[in-house]
């Protein structure tokens, strides 16, 4: 998506863009601060919400590559890990470590998206996308939607998701035929379990799903994940004939340097939000760096 959109709107200074990403947050029906955005920070406001999976096809139409990345990587990883028999776990344990998969990566957290859209070039505008993933999940096909009301919830989690797409398994399987063990096999039968069902969809959706606590950057980060049911497609395409359920709230590059500093002050750094000595590493490079002013 690129240029701007009706939907933006410019945080000029810091208590605007508190302002902002705090809208909308007060849940009646709970009592409570509870917002229904999620968000992600770019530090180029052009950048697409385009999953790395699609880029890494691109053009080539070569969509089985998928397929054959993810093999291969639990393959591989097997002498690092234990790989666990969830499909969403290892879509996100793939994702984590940076494998080309068809997620893409949000939080919980505006401060920590306003992290993120504070990187990169420093005259470059960044930007922090708010989604309402409530109002998403509110347009998913009935046999989705349903699971989530049964729960009384408004967010999948990896599990809920795999007990759903199991569902999809057994219900397209007199069709598709069906792997007899659990499995990478079975892994992509529930792929084309899920694809088959996408189908016959007759609009494109949008699943967002929290990961399992796979280690500490992940906490830290209150991350979660969305899938959408059309890869091939750019979230933020998707986004522009829904704009009921979305904001953009740009970064100026002027103001890029200050914001990264408050949110340090605030204990959103590197050092915080990637644990470990290259986070500290990272961060110390960071606070100590001459101001060229």
């Amino acid at each position: 998506m690129g240029g701007g959109t009706t939907n933006d709107i410019v945080a000029t200074d810091w208590l605007t863009l508190q302002e902002v990403l705090g809208e909308h947050a007060w849940n009646e029906r709970i009592g409570r601060y509870r917002s229904p955005y999620v968000f992600r920070g770019l530090s180029n406001v052009d950048y697409s919400l385009e999953a790395s999976i699609t880029r890494f096809v691109g053009d080539t139409g070569q969509w089985e590559l998928e397929g054959h990345l993810l093999r291969n990587f639990l393959k591989y990883a097997r002498q690092e890990i234990d790989i666990p028999d969830s499909p969403y776990y290892r879509l996100a344990i793939a994702q984590h470590h940076g494998l080309p998969t068809r997620l893409l990566d949000w939080t919980y957290s505006p401060a920590i998206a306003t992290f993120f859209a504070t990187g990169g070039r420093a005259d470059t505008d960044g930007v922090i996308w708010a989604v309402d993933y409530v109002r998403a999940h509110e347009q998913l096909p009935a046999f989705l939607r349903e699971s989530l009301e049964r729960l009384d919830t408004d967010m999948f989690d990896a599990d809920l998701l795999d007990d759903v797409t199991r569902q999809l398994l057994d219900q397209y399987t007199d069709e598709m035929g069906r792997s007899p063990t659990a499995g990478v096999l079975e892994m992509f039968d529930m792929r084309d379990a899920i694809a088959a069902f996408a189908a016959e969809q007759p609009d494109d959706y949008v699943v967002f799903f929290e990961p399992p606590a796979i280690d500490q950057r992940i906490v830290n980060q209150a991350a979660l994940f969305s899938s959408q049911s059309n890869p091939t497609v750019a979230m933020d395409t998707w986004l522009e004939g829904r704009p009921e359920l979305y904001r953009r709230i740009v970064v100026p590059a002027e103001r890029k340097a200050e914001f990264r500093d408050r949110l340090d002050q605030l204990n959103f750094n590197r050092r915080t939000l990637f644990p470990g000595l290259d986070g500290i590493a990272d961060w110390l490079t960071a606070y100590y760096t001459p101001n060229s002013k």
